[in-house]
């Protein structure tokens, strides 16, 4: 990055004068490394109008995926995508016979669009769009199903308790969390876990449908409650489950089968890990107490310091998910439980870095959206010390929110101007700052992990 100081004085036309293009001209002249002062000058050196669309413009980390994704084979990929085609079709079929208007169009456009991913060899989107489908299109053939009575409750059971059994059997693979490269194999074994969780999720609905299959389980709705729509729900839920538990099936192969023949064993470093991270966050105050901090809860009115402080105690104090010190996660998943406790730790510095420097005081009354700039450029330079062009899977996972807070830090996001000017203004401030105060912790955190025994 070039220093303030060497940046050369630019005389600016009137804003007026300027048109459109030639505005994108020099933001893309910034974000191409020139020395065009947008952003780099003092806040108030432009007027608003201009810097806030300039925020829109300025360039932004890209996303974590571009960094890393597991491996799709065209095969896993296509297995989804038939899947899909499948459901769709048996819910087209069923559909003239329901005397009901359609509340889902079946795959809903995302069946075509997962064939184009698979044939320009985009294997990972062409997964995710189909997954994105399957939701809808399973939902409607499972409610068309229950409104013709043809619904299969107990085999939606045991299609579910198997889901289960498929959950539990790669989780106890994972042990002893071999590595190679703990960077890399971290991600995947991060990857592998999630989507067991995933499955986890979906399979939950399978509740209702093992009380109907006569396993004691009461945590759900007696089978005979079920509705067309909780039918749907359920049978959508079960396609989920079991594409999920297939993720982590073919993503744990893939691990196992690119690991060396002298691997070192992980899970007991990352359990020493996690439980230094929970004696450290032992300490952690309570969003309660950092609101009461800065008399939040006594304040007749909000400005923009008062704005800022909720904010921000909000966005760091909330609970990671999942939050392993106060859920029943299971502590077998070492990779996701220490991320999930390094997360915490990152947000709670990450707060004390952003009021450190945080322009906003007491008398603030409006707020200059130079400071968005001035702050996504800092943020920008935080990110390429931190991570770089070319960061290890595990870092760019574990920094995934700390990115997001640097893509939404726009005024206007998505051209919504739901508040006030100065609220959306500082509302940007504050994500383009949160964002460097977590890339500023991340890699510390991330070294005590990689670091093994």
């Amino acid at each position: 990055m070039v220093p303030d100081s060497s940046l050369p004085d630019v005389s600016l036309p009137d804003p007026s004068s300027w048109s459109r293009r030639r505005f994108l001209a020099a933001l893309c002249g910034l974000g191409a490394g020139g020395t065009v002062a947008v952003g780099a000058t003092a806040p108030t050196a432009l007027p608003d109008a201009l810097t806030d669309e300039a925020t829109k413009h300025y360039p932004t980390p890209p996303e974590v995926a571009a960094h890393w994704e597991p491996t799709v084979t065209e095969a896993h990929a296509r297995s989804v995508i038939e899947r899909l085609a499948d459901v769709a079709a048996s819910a087209e079929a069923l559909w003239p016979e329901v005397e009901t208007d359609r509340h889902n169009t079946g795959a809903g456009g995302w069946l075509e669009t997962a064939r184009e991913e698979l044939e320009d060899g985009n294997y990972n989107d062409a997964l995710f769009d189909a997954t994105y489908g399957l939701q809808f299109a399973a939902e409607e053939l499972g409610f068309a199903r229950a409104r013709l009575d043809q619904t299969d409750v107990p085999a939606l059971a045991d299609r579910t308790l198997a889901v289960r059994d498929r959950i539990a059997a790669v989780r106890d693979a994972l042990d002893p969390y071999n590595v190679d490269d703990p960077g890399v194999d971290l991600a995947w074994y991060h990857r592998i876990e999630t989507e067991t969780l995933r499955a986890e999720n979906h399979a939950g609905w399978g509740d209702a449908a093992a009380a109907a299959n006569g396993v004691d389980d009461d945590d759900g709705p007696p089978a005979g409650d079920l509705d067309a729509h909780a039918v749907g729900s359920l049978t959508a839920d079960v396609h989920l489950a079991e594409v999920c538990a297939s993720n982590a099936e073919r993503y744990s192969q893939h691990l196992q089968d690119r690991l060396g023949d002298d691997p070192t064993p992980y899970a007991a470093h990352l359990e020493r890990v996690a439980d230094a991270f929970r004696t450290t966050l032992a300490d952690r105050p309570s969003r309660d107490d950092v609101r009461a901090r800065y008399g939040l809860d006594d304040a007749d009115e909000h400005g923009p310091y008062e704005f800022a402080h909720a904010h921000l105690a909000r966005s760091c104090f909330d609970a990671a998910i999942p939050v392993p010190w106060e859920t029943d996660v299971d502590a077998s998943m070492h990779a996701t439980t220490t991320l999930a406790l390094a997360t915490a730790i990152v947000d709670w510095r990450a707060h004390d870095f952003a009021v450190d420097h945080l322009v906003v005081d007491q008398s603030t009354t409006g707020f200059d959206s130079g400071h968005v700039l001035a702050e996504k450029r800092r943020a920008r330079s935080t990110y390429q010390d931190a991570l770089g062009d070319s960061p290890p899977p595990f870092l760019a996972q574990q920094a995934g929110r700390a990115i997001e807070d640097l893509q939404v830090a726009k005024v206007g996001f998505a051209d919504s101007y739901r508040d006030p000017i100065w609220k959306e203004r500082l509302n940007a401030y504050l994500y383009a700052l949160l964002g460097r105060a977590k890339l500023h912790h991340h890699p510390r955190l991330y070294q005590r992990i990689v670091d093994g025994p």
